[in-house]
């Protein structure tokens, strides 16, 4: 146990220090005054304790200084006692921003941004941005700009599909579509359609009727005159006729007389056009293919002279005076003579 002496004690008691708003208080060998909340000493009186300056109030909050007290206020955006202030979410609490815009939230406040699409302060006034306006609302030639509230959209015509929400890129109908045209008929495609024209060797007698084979032998005559047409089926062909040789479009005639075994050895070759004719050489008989020796000696008897004899030879004859003479103008002759000659 601790034992303080009499004078110890009493310090208050004796010629106190402490200005008359204080309060003396003994301690263990000593003593303070104490000049209440609010106030401090400073050795020789009492002065205000100025909290403000200590920092006793939230850095969110202002703080006003009294003598002996203050006070705390949280700041616009804050809420709290002031010595603690805790941040508000405006954006949770109401609806502090217009419909079309986004509320966000800032330490002590709020920021209101109208959306994309839109254009205002944010808070009175959000009005729609017309973006067909300029240069189209970004859609591409073949595309219709469709304005809507806070948005667009681009529209292709028919025969167009949309890509990447901007352009317009054509269909090929011929590729896409599984039977794009009808029997006889040739799929095209053009930009935002597609036709379905006749194949070659057809045509659509009326509009909208089927496509119909087109006989070309008789619509068009496009063989040589020399040539056999033959209509078919979407087409036609060209054969030269007998006797002539080309491509069907043109035929030129064949010699067939220059040709080897045309006619007989003992035949004369006459070409025609398309044709050739044969002919017996005098002397023979036959069709030109055969020919056949004509033995003038028995034809007549009035052939040789009634002096000589008639001896028949191939193609010929002759008058023997049998002496080694030929009856020549109803005289015996030497047949070496150079004006004397077989009958033919």
């Amino acid at each position: 146990m601790l034992l303080f002496s009499k004078k110890n004690l009493f310090k208050c008691s004796e010629n106190s220090k402490c200005p008359a708003s204080a309060a003396c208080v003994n301690t263990p060998g000593s003593f303070y005054c104490d000049c209440g909340q609010g106030y401090i000493f400073n050795k020789t009186q009492c002065q205000d304790l100025d909290e403000c300056a200590v920092g006793r109030c939230s850095q969110h909050a202002s703080c006003a200084n009294f003598p002996g007290s203050f006070t705390c206020a949280c700041f616009p955006g804050y809420a709290g006692d002031g010595l603690s202030c805790a941040d508000i979410d405006e954006c949770a609490s109401s609806q502090k921003c217009h419909p079309n815009a986004i509320c966000t939230n800032l330490p002590g406040s709020y920021n209101c941004s109208c959306m994309v699409g839109y254009t205002g302060d944010g808070m009175a006034r959000c009005s729609d941005v017309d973006e067909c306006l300029v240069n189209n609302g970004g859609c591409s030639v073949k595309a219709t700009c469709i304005n809507s509230m806070g948005s667009f959209s681009c529209v292709c015509p028919s025969g167009f599909n949309l890509v990447n929400r901007t352009i317009c890129q054509d269909i090929d109908e011929c590729k896409v579509l599984e039977k794009p045209c009808k029997t006889n008929e040739k799929c095209f495609n053009k930009e935002g359609s597609y036709e379905c024209p006749c194949q070659i060797g057809f045509s659509r007698p009326t509009q909208g009727s089927e496509c119909t084979d087109i006989d070309e032998c008789t619509v068009n005559q496009p063989c040589h005159r020399n040539a056999t047409c033959l209509n078919s089926v979407g087409s036609f062909t060209c054969t030269c006729k007998h006797g002539f040789s080309g491509n069907g479009t043109k035929c030129e005639d064949i010699n067939e007389c220059l040709v080897g075994g045309a006619c007989h050895p003992r035949a004369l070759c006459f070409n025609v056009p398309g044709d050739f004719r044969c002919q017996c050489q005098k002397g023979f008989e036959g069709d030109g293919f055969t020919c056949t020796d004509l033995n003038e000696c028995v034809l007549l008897n009035t052939t040789c002279p009634d002096f000589s004899v008639c001896i028949n030879s191939p193609g010929a004859y002759v008058c023997s005076c049998l002496n080694g003479t030929v009856a020549y103008n109803n005289i015996c002759a030497d047949p070496s003579g150079s004006d004397i000659y077989f009958k033919v």
